[in-house]
Parts: C-alpha cells; sequence; structure tokens
C-alpha cells in the first residue's frame, strides 16, 4: 500500500490560551473563566471472545465522560461564587426542602429546565477567532473547591476557584 498524501492543510498548533466559556446558568463564571480543561472519554471493552490462545478484546457499547473542570477568579462581591454555590445547595438542600425549591417543582420531579443548564467551550484559531465549538449537554455542578484567605502572602494572587461539572455528553463541532 502507498502512502499517500499526509501533509496536514492546518500546521498551526492548538493554543492554550484560546478559548472562552459559557454556561447559560452561571454568567459570573463566564466572564472570570481562566481555566477549563477538555474532558477525557472512553469506552470500556469486553473480553469474552477467545481463541486458542488469548482473550480477544471486543469494544463496549457504553461511553464514559469524564468531569469537566473550570477555574475562575472570585469577583469581589464572590458573585461567581455564589451562582454555583446557590445551585449545590438547590440540588442537595442540606438543611430543609424548602432550599430546593428553586429547581424543584412541586412534586418531587426534577425538571430538566431547572436542574441542569448546557455549557459551551469555544476554542479559537491562533488569530483568536473561533474555531470550534464543544457543547457540554445537561450539565450540574458536583464540587465546589474550598478558598483560602491568607495575609502572610508577599503578592496579591487574586483568588481563584474550581469547579467540577457533570453532564451527559458533550458534541464538538467546527464553526468556521
Amino acid at each position: 500500500m502507498a502512502l499517500q498524501n499526509s501533509q496536514p492543510e492546518n500546521k498551526s498548533f492548538l493554543s492554550p490560551v484560546g478559548f472562552k466559556f459559557t454556561i447559560e446558568r452561571l454568567p459570573h463564571v463566564n466572564y472570570f473563566c481562566t481555566s477549563a480543561e477538555l474532558p477525557d472519554i472512553s469506552m470500556g471493552q469486553i473480553n469474552t471472545v477467545e481463541n486458542t490462545f488469548i482473550k480477544l478484546p471486543v469494544p463496549g457499547d457504553k461511553l464514559t465522560f469524564g468531569l469537566l473542570n473550570l477555574r475562575f477568579r472570585i469577583d469581589e462581591d464572590m458573585k461567581n461564587f455564589q451562582e454555583i454555590y446557590d445551585w449545590l445547595i438547590g440540588l442537595g438542600y442540606p438543611d430543609n426542602f424548602a432550599q430546593s425549591v428553586s429547581i424543584r417543582n412541586g412534586n418531587g420531579l426534577l425538571p430538566q429546565g431547572e436542574v441542569y443548564s448546557d455549557g459551551s467551550l469555544i476554542i479559537t484559531t491562533s488569530n483568536f477567532q473561533p474555531n470550534i465549538e464543544v457543547k457540554f449537554v445537561d450539565m450540574y455542578p458536583v464540587t465546589l473547591s474550598s478558598v483560602s484567605f491568607n495575609i502572610e502572602q508577599d503578592d496579591i494572587d487574586y483568588l481563584q476557584a474550581d469547579v467540577n461539572f457533570a453532564y451527559r455528553k458533550y458534541d464538538l463541532t467546527t464553526i468556521v
């Protein structure tokens, strides 16, 4: 088999600073997002097909998506931290059922529009033009990091927080 022309059309590398993240439910987090990780995706395998010498791997039928990790600078009024905190409190209602009123309807079911939110990671070209959209479907927060205050620092490093989201799936779409 002869090698065909295997030169890529676009020889530019992907820049780690060329992105913007937006999530419908968290407008204050969007502006202050400083880091986003495109999560891993994996599929299991089944070792059921056997021959005389080894078990042959067979692709599984279920995908597993890793958590979406975001880092954001906390604004002075902590509005972005509060948005995620309130969402988690509504999901977990640690003190009483009334805490879940904002995201649950009267019969106790979880309406999709209130519990979940979609989000997008827009990846840009080397010229900072939108290139690829990674659309996360049915996101919800699962962890919000601690925040450390410390008066012994020499320089002011503004506070950041990490938030991890679970979601149903993500899709990649070329914008240009």
